[in-house]
């Protein structure tokens, strides 16, 4: 139990665009307002790997063209997100509809995060979502950590809003929140285009 936590701790901690966003939110609105973030992070989250779970556990390697186009999907709404972020800043004193990462936003990025994927394929036993009872073990598992993870970043955010500095604008918020996205954008869609191009060959 304990090495699944631990390894979950460690995969959900790592930089990435849902982090990135909850970080965000802790700057711009504060803990109080923005720590519910969570609560939609593990919720989305949970539907992400109980789909991955199921679908692993019961197609496995007959159709690997699914997974793939599920990650060009999802690079492309990442790329979409770290678009808006820095074309659009939020400005207080007239904030535009489509400069605000929505809840609904927040939550379809999360349910597109490739970490999902990661927790099905390396750290929880495919044999989990075909048994209720560890099924909803894991559930118990995976609140518990994920939950507390998100009200951190957050609370970090938070902090940083705290301390003053003059750099901390919604522009240079935005504008840095859509570089880490890009970035981690950029780096799936590489070790996707490189294993399409393995595939390739070995046919």
């Amino acid at each position: 139990m304990l090495n699944v936590m631990s390894a979950l701790g460690l995969l959900l901690l790592m930089p990435g665009p849902t982090n990135t966003l909850l970080l965000r939110s802790g700057v711009l609105s504060g803990f109080r307002r923005a720590w519910p973030l969570s609560l939609l992070e593990c919720l989305a989250y949970l539907l992400q790997i109980s789909f991955w779970g199921y679908l692993l556990s019961h197609i496995g390697d007959s159709a690997p063209w699914c997974l793939k186009w599920v990650q060009l999907a999802s690079v492309a709404y990442l790329i979409k997100t770290s678009y808006r972020l820095w074309r659009h800043p939020d400005n207080p004193r007239n904030p535009l509809p489509e400069a605000r990462v929505s809840r609904l936003h927040f939550f379809l990025l999360t349910l597109i995060n490739p970490k999902g994927l990661l927790v099905v394929s390396f750290i929880v036993p495919v044999q989990t979502f075909a048994d209720i009872t560890l099924y909803l073990h894991f559930v118990a598992q995976f609140s518990v950590v994920v939950i507390p993870v998100g009200c951190t970043w957050v609370l970090f955010g938070a902090r940083i809003k705290r301390s003053g500095h003059a750099w901390l604008t919604p522009l240079n918020i935005n504008r840095t929140a859509s570089v880490v996205i890009g970035c981690f954008a950029m780096a799936i869609l590489s070790r996707l285009t490189g294993s399409l191009i393995n595939t390739s060959v070995a046919f």
